[in-house]
């Protein structure tokens, strides 16, 4: 079995109502550092996957990242990075 590193971003589809974002872009109006800063929150992970091969190792990265880390309905998830470790 080979060992494979990812880092993972999970955020919320487009057009689904982000309080945290909108929060932390009001402070940043409010406080005058930034008038259009379009902040959009989201969640990192950094885990390590094991598979035959590259293939099976993202196939089962894929599993979970649709069924642990996002929730598909509201979320959607990006592999920044994927590398043999």
């Amino acid at each position: 079995m080979k060992k494979y590193k990812a880092d993972i971003i999970v955020t919320l589809k487009n057009g689904v109502r982000d309080p945290q974002g909108a929060a932390v872009d009001t402070v940043l109006k409010r406080t005058g550092v930034e008038e259009q800063a379009a902040v959009q929150t989201g969640k990192f992970f950094t885990l390590s996957v094991t598979g035959e091969d590259e293939v099976n190792a993202k196939s089962k990265l894929g599993i979970i990242c649709e069924e642990v880390l996002s929730n598909p309905v509201l979320e959607t998830y990006k592999v920044e990075r994927f590398s043999e470790v």
